[in-house]
């Protein structure tokens, strides 16, 4: 039996990405790694350390147990999630993972944004005759 965790984690990181819908460019920038690099990962000829493995499950929503295929003890809590989180649209999984990584004084900018386009439009009063 092969020890070696770079092809297995190299497949699951692929997987993990195109169910986003993301790029390899997309990822490397969000853990701060050049896309070169992250394409290594992805064909197994490199190993991320550790530090850059937990991002990379926080930026593809997915547990370091699945990357590194050791067996999964989850919750149910966790499980209830990544189901939830596969049922999303594409679009809304890659929202999801932008907003996630945004600073925090972007993040306000953006819920701003976001509760203005979701407020109804004000109505004019109707006392006209």
């Amino acid at each position: 039996m092969d020890d070696t965790p770079q092809p297995h984690l190299g497949v699951q990181l692929r997987a993990a990405r195109l169910r986003l819908e993301l790029t390899q460019e997309q990822v490397a920038r969000a853990v701060g790694f050049v896309p070169t690099v992250y394409g290594r990962i992805e064909r197994g000829d490199m190993l991320p350390s550790v530090p850059k493995l937990r991002e990379l499950c926080v930026v593809l929503g997915v547990s370091a147990d699945t990357l590194l295929s050791l067996a999964l003890t989850a919750g149910a809590a966790d499980t209830a999630r990544a189901e939830e989180a596969a049922e999303m649209p594409p679009a809304l999984r890659r929202l999801t993972t932008l907003v996630r990584d945004l600073p925090p004084a972007r993040l306000r900018l953006f819920r701003v944004a976001l509760q203005t386009l979701l407020e109804p439009p004000e109505q004019p009063d109707s006392d006209e005759t």
